[in-house]
């Protein structure tokens, strides 16, 4: 299905459709200006990829992203968030762990569960920038010295299909400022 028909859907489902397509693309849409944005900051790590929807579409414009996830919806393990299914691109199973064999690549994720341990990811980053869509804790975990460590650089709005009432989901990119 491409992003046209994607967006189109959105006007004809419920909240039990958004469940489903949550589950099967991405809590939250990809938009041209976030692509974009993302493009700019290349090469990626993204963890917590999910099915690889992001992943998908960033690499369809060109960029390199390496995409974990501790339980690819395709692979062996149950993933709590997205139902079984055939992930959009190749992702790697790990978890935020992994992040100390990619310090030269921005580090990217998206809508990373509340209680999850993604809120630990920069224990093990030591790279220079993070991409954050979320929306400061209320329905995603925040990260654990992003504020201390890391300065913000951008924020864009961003579509989240289940957010929080009166919260808005944004994407933020940050730039290490204490090593």
């Amino acid at each position: 299905m491409d992003h046209d028909r994607f967006n189109d859907l959105l006007g004809e489902v419920g909240a039990d459709g958004l469940t489903d397509l949550a589950q099967r693309y991405s809590y939250v849409l990809p938009d041209d200006r976030s692509l974009s944005a993302l493009a700019g900051l290349g090469p990626l790590v993204e963890v917590g990829a999910g099915t690889g929807y992001w992943a998908s579409r960033l690499r369809a414009c060109g960029v390199d992203v390496v995409a974990i996830d501790q339980a690819p919806p395709d692979g062996e393990r149950t993933n709590r968030y997205h139902a079984r299914t055939v992930t959009w691109t190749e992702l790697i199973a790990g978890d935020q762990t992994m992040l100390t064999r990619y310090s030269d690549r921005a580090l990217f994720l998206c809508w990373p569960p509340l209680f999850s341990s993604l809120g630990e990811c920069l224990a093990y980053y030591s790279g220079s920038v993070v991409a954050l869509v979320g929306d400061g804790g209320h329905r995603t975990a925040r990260l654990r010295g992003l504020n201390e460590s890391f300065k913000s650089m951008a924020v864009f709005p961003v579509r989240a299909l289940q957010p929080m009432p009166g919260v808005a989901a944004t994407l933020s990119i940050w730039r290490r400022t204490v090593l």
